[in-house]
């Protein structure tokens, strides 16, 4: 089984939110349990990690670029980081009971990205004695047009095909895809006070 990676949202630390979950725990017969508020909490999560792809990191304080190489190699040759095919970020999927809220990828190296691989490693043919990869020869950025017809400046590699019987890999730098507890506390309070509000009616 793959290593999860995700968030889980427990909200603790501050007085004023655990007596929130007191009386939301009082309440809970009444407004069907705490289900409905991790549900809750569940999208909020979800909303900032698709924010942050979209922003290429922006919320979580920017990614550094790809690489020429990359770029290079890439089947379906989008210059947006973490994005070539969109596969990783829809692996992000919430979940909620009545415990916990948690969002999280089952995406084997999801967990590489969030957390970076400072080391090297080394790349050997599967079949076959050689490699067959793109290296980039020109470097440089074009402006797209994306369909809400908002125009983004975006990286791009021309390249020549090359064939090798091993390659070094020189490790992955942190891309933080996760918020932090503190990235979602403001939000978080807000929705509980509501829901409270809510059950009281």
């Amino acid at each position: 089984m793959p290593e999860n990676t995700g968030i889980s949202v427990e909200v603790k630390g501050l007085r004023e939110i655990q007596q929130m979950l007191r009386r939301l725990a009082a309440a809970a017969g009444r407004g069907g349990g705490k289900s409905a508020l991790h549900a809750r909490y569940a999208v909020i999560a979800s909303q900032w990690i698709d924010r942050n792809f979209q922003s290429q990191g922006a919320m979580a304080g920017g990614w550094p670029a790809l690489k020429p190489n990359t770029l290079a190699n890439r089947r379906m040759g989008s210059g947006r980081i973490l994005q070539n095919n969109r596969f990783l970020q829809a692996s992000f999927l919430p979940k909620w009971d009545e415990n916990e809220a948690v969002v999280g990828s089952a995406v084997f190296y999801s967990k590489f990205h969030e957390e970076g691989v400072p080391h090297t490693w080394e790349i050997t043919p599967k079949k076959g004695k050689f490699l067959r990869f793109k290296m980039a020869t020109r470097f440089g950025v074009r402006t797209v047009t994306l369909k809400s017809g908002r125009k983004m400046i975006l990286p791009f590699a021309e390249s020549q095909e090359v064939f090798a019987k091993k390659v070094i890999h020189p490790g992955l730098p942190i891309r933080r895809m996760l918020p932090r507890e503190a990235d979602l506390l403001p939000q978080l309070l807000r929705t509980t006070l509501n829901y409270l509000s809510g059950l009281g009616k």
